[in-house]
């Protein structure tokens, strides 16, 4: 009997479903928005701009909290350990849908806050989020230096 025949005959049935789809938080773009966003906040300069491959640095970090510790003590030094770091294609869609929409500015390779950007800041502490990224952030914002960057980075 002849396969493509007998498929002629059947019908389909779309079913639409409200359910979610399961997507993992680190592919989440308005997750990643937002973590950037905070980062510029609390250790940007003056709150309101970062270096982007600081960003990439730190965003890597960020949505890795089991590893914080080992970003932590390899930082202070307590580790001789030497982190490694890959390029991250969904930190790359996030900037650019964040720049899109008006989320983040880029200006000589400087990710800077637009407005859209504040008013999720706002969102973000009127909601109280992202406390433990910002706990990080702040202990490891002196030791991210461009020298580390480069070192990890491999230039």
């Amino acid at each position: 009997m002849n396969k493509n025949k007998d498929f002629q005959h059947k019908t389909a049935r779309a079913i639409f479903s409200d359910s979610g789809y399961p997507l993992p938080i680190e592919l989440r773009p308005i997750w990643r928005i937002g973590l950037m966003c905070v980062a510029i906040n609390a250790i940007g300069t003056d709150g309101i701009s970062l270096k982007l491959t600081k960003m990439r640095v730190l965003l890597w970090m960020l949505i890795r909290p089991q590893n914080w510790s080992d970003y932590y003590d390899s930082l202070h030094s307590y580790s001789n350990s030497i982190l490694s770091m890959s390029s991250d294609k969904s930190t790359d869609k996030a900037i650019e849908l964040a720049m899109a929409k008006g989320f983040l500015k880029l200006e000589s390779e400087t990710l800077m806050l637009g407005e859209e950007g504040y008013k999720l800041l706002q969102l973000v502490n009127d909601l109280n989020l992202f406390n433990s990224e910002v706990d990080f952030l702040l202990s490891v914002k002196n030791k991210v230096t461009e020298k580390y960057i480069k070192r990890i980075l491999g230039h």
